[in-house]
This record gives C-alpha cells, sequence and structure tokens, in this order.
C-alpha cells in the first residue's frame, strides 16, 4: 500500500514538473521573441521618424545663405545635433542586444538549473528504491 501511494505521489510531481517545464519554456519564449521584438519595433518606428525629418533638416539647411554667420552657426548646430541623436540611437539597439544577451543567458542557466535538480530528484528516488 505504501508503495502505491509513494508510486502516485510521485506520478503527481512528475506531471508537476512537466507543467512547470512547458510553463517555463512558454515563457521563455513570450519572453525572447514578444518582449524584444515590441522593443525593437517601437525603436525602429522611431529612428525611422527621425531619419525622415533629419532629410528635411538637411534639405532646410542646404537652402540657407552661405553669408550669415548666424545661419552657419544653426546649420552646424543642427548637424552636430543630428549626429548625437544618431548615436543616442545607437547606443539604445546595442543596449537591447546587452539586454537581450543577458536575458537568454539567465534563461540558460535557469534551464540548466533546473535540468540538475531534476537529475538529482531522479537519483534521490532511485537511491531510494
Amino acid at each position: 500500500m505504501e508503495d502505491l501511494l509513494y508510486n502516485i505521489s510521485m506520478s503527481w510531481t512528475d506531471v508537476m514538473n512537466k507543467i512547470r517545464y512547458w510553463d517555463h519554456t512558454f515563457a521563455r519564449w513570450m519572453l525572447r521573441h514578444v518582449y524584444y521584438m515590441f522593443f525593437q519595433l517601437v525603436l525602429l518606428v522611431v529612428f525611422l521618424f527621425w531619419l525622415f525629418n533629419v532629410f528635411s533638416v538637411i534639405e532646410v539647411t542646404s537652402q540657407t545663405e552661405q553669408g550669415s554667420t548666424l545661419e552657419k552657426i544653426l546649420r552646424t548646430q543642427s548637424i552636430n545635433t543630428t549626429v548625437i541623436v544618431f548615436l543616442l540611437f545607437l547606443n539604445s539597439f546595442w543596449l537591447l542586444y546587452i539586454f537581450s544577451s543577458i536575458q537568454r543567458i539567465g534563461n540558460l542557466l535557469r534551464d540548466l538549473n533546473f535540468q540538475l535538480s531534476r537529475s538529482k530528484i531522479k537519483n534521490i528516488r532511485d537511491r531510494a528504491l
């Protein structure tokens, strides 16, 4: 009778381990494919909006007179600001890539921990029998 109860409880543990595994796999998939893709799309839309505005700024600055000192300063300032914003966008893409890599390493370590704990439980169960 005790063996039957032990096998039922172990089968329940196996079922719960399977549910945890599938839950973890689905959550990892959602995080990897939806969360980061959302931020990449938002960043890409903002970047494209900025790029179209840069073209209009370049067009306006090319139509200014070359003689006025104030216009030269404003043209230089607009170009410098455009370069700075472009570098900030590159930095944002880079940070998104780094965070994605860190998340993948964390998921890999979590999976490794899960597999090792399952094998540890299995070894303990085999020793008990």
